[in-house]
């Protein structure tokens, strides 16, 4: 480093900067120049270490401008300019002022070079061997174990829409042999046909942790001859109990017998989580008739079968559809009742109701706090491959926050869950916290295991990790719950 004016210059032939010249005037305005500027011994030491404390001052303003973590270095080779000056007892102000020089010096060696080359993406194939190694390594490591996951949870999700379709088809195909056996005992013991519809009017509850939903409905029954049946109080709901029951019609006109009613529903039904918050369900709602087929079979009516309400309100969900039908059920006991000689047969009525979620809006309320903390340590990543700096310290507050937000979702399920949604996409920011602390962790290690010559191989690493991890954990927040929408 030269001086012009009493300011320090870089090589370049340029002046330092502000804080350099400021550090430089104060030091030098404390300096006689004069060889016949010395003192006495006590004061010519005394004022050695005067100044060489004010050279410490401007040093450290200096150092701090280049770097903050060199100013130890240059605090002890102030000390050392001091030791020097005032050794054999004879300090002068020359002697402090050659402390000065020397300080400049150092810290012009320290200082990185103003015209070092900033490493892109073309320079990875110059890099030496093992650099070279390093950097694809850890490159071909993240790329394939995010891909790979993404890969196999988008797998499962779809596999789960279709397993959600394949049960609800399943649930509704009528056995064969049950119907065989409840229509030829009904034509030897010349069953009564009743004929069976509903009209859903309301869902009042979707309860999913509960395992529940609850729904009010008109319910009616119409069938001709044998007056001594009364299906409005002689049916029951499968797996569920009724809540209200109220006669709305009940009516018999010649030998037609008409019975309306309205039932308010609660039905237990066991629900397929794997794709939460943004699932569809099947409402299924079995009536059965208490009477064996030997006695009444019901008939799904063909002129006013299963209808909904066409506004038919559901929180959070929206109704896309349904199904109805009559099937038949065999008790697999007689639970040793006398009176029976084999398993009764009994007719059933099957009103089921479509639904899926109305938007986005739970599944953010769900990872809001998640999408939080992933944004926090790309911005820790960022930093730390763009400046000297270690925001490692920062990482356990985020990975707290995203493994707490699992308890948003899990407070809305059951207790007993299978892996799906939910719990993938919260791996996935974990994943991408631990990933981010080990690349921060090698930015370090580069930075203080290979010297401060290596700063510019360490931002190269930051910088190619971050624009590597930042595209896959966006692409990847966004594809795991499209992917479970349209499964």
């Amino acid at each position: 480093m030269q001086e012009y004016g009493g300011a320090p210059m870089s090589e370049d032939g340029k002046r330092g900067s502000r804080s350099e010249r400021r550090a430089s005037r104060e030091t030098r305005d404390d300096i006689d120049d004069s060889p016949e500027a010395a003192l006495p011994n006590e004061d010519a030491n005394r004022e050695a270490d005067s100044t060489v404390n004010r050279l410490k001052y401007g040093i450290g303003l200096i150092a701090d401008e280049i770097d903050p973590g060199v100013s130890p270095e240059s605090d002890a080779f102030c000390d050392d300019a001091a030791n020097s000056s005032r050794a054999d007892g004879s300090g002068t102000a020359t002697q402090a002022r050659n402390g000065h020089e020397h300080m400049l010096n150092h810290l012009q060696e320290i200082r990185p070079p103003a015209t070092a080359k900033h490493l892109t993406w073309r320079d990875i194939k110059d890099l030496e061997p093992w650099k070279r190694a390093m950097f694809w390594r850890w490159f071909i490591i993240i790329l394939v174990f995010c891909l790979a996951y993404l890969g196999f949870v988008c797998t499962q999700l779809v596999k789960a829409g279709e397993n959600e379709q394949s049960d609800w088809y399943t649930s509704h195909q009528v056995s064969e042999e049950y119907n065989t056996l409840a229509n030829e005992r009904a034509e030897e013991n010349n069953s009564v046909k009743v004929t069976t519809g509903t009209y859903v009017e309301t869902v009042n509850a979707v309860n999913i942790k509960e395992s529940s939903y609850t729904l009010t409905m008109k319910l009616w029954f119409r069938w001709d001859g044998n007056d001594d049946l009364d299906m409005a109080n002689n049916f029951t709901v499968y797996r569920g109990k009724i809540n209200t029951k109220e006669t709305l019609v009940d009516l018999t006109e010649g030998e037609t017998r008409y019975q309306l009613l309205r039932v308010n529903v609660t039905v237990n039904q066991v629900y397929s989580t794997e794709r939460f918050p943004l699932e569809s369900h099947q409402l299924n709602t079995i009536v059965e008739s208490e009477y064996p087929a030997v006695k009444v079979i019901l008939v799904t009516d063909p002129q006013d079968p299963t209808q909904f309400n066409t506004k038919l309100p559901i929180a959070g969900y929206r109704v896309t559809g349904g199904v109805w039908g009559v099937s038949s059920y065999i008790e697999k006991s007689t639970h040793d009742d006398p009176s029976l000689v084999e398993a009764p047969v009994t007719s059933e009525y099957v009103t089921a109701i479509n639904i899926e979620r109305d938007g986005f809006g739970l599944f953010f309320k769900c990872f809001i706090a998640m999408y939080g903390t992933t944004i926090w340590v790309l911005i820790m990543l960022y930093i730390c491959g763009h400046h000297r700096v270690d925001p490692l310290g920062m990482i356990p507050g985020a990975l707290f926050g995203t493994v707490s937000n699992i308890m948003v979702g899990a407070a809305l399920l059951p207790d007993a869950l299978s892996l799906g949604l939910l719990e993938y996409t919260n791996i996935w920011g974990v994943l991408t916290i631990v990933i981010c602390a080990v690349v921060i962790i090698q930015i370090n290690n580069i930075r203080s295991e290979h010297g401060r010559k290596d700063e510019n191989y360490a931002r190269l690493f930051g910088r190619a990790m971050f624009w590597l991890v930042t595209p896959i954990v966006v692409i990847g927040n966004f594809l795991l719950p499209i992917v479970a929408y349209l499964a």
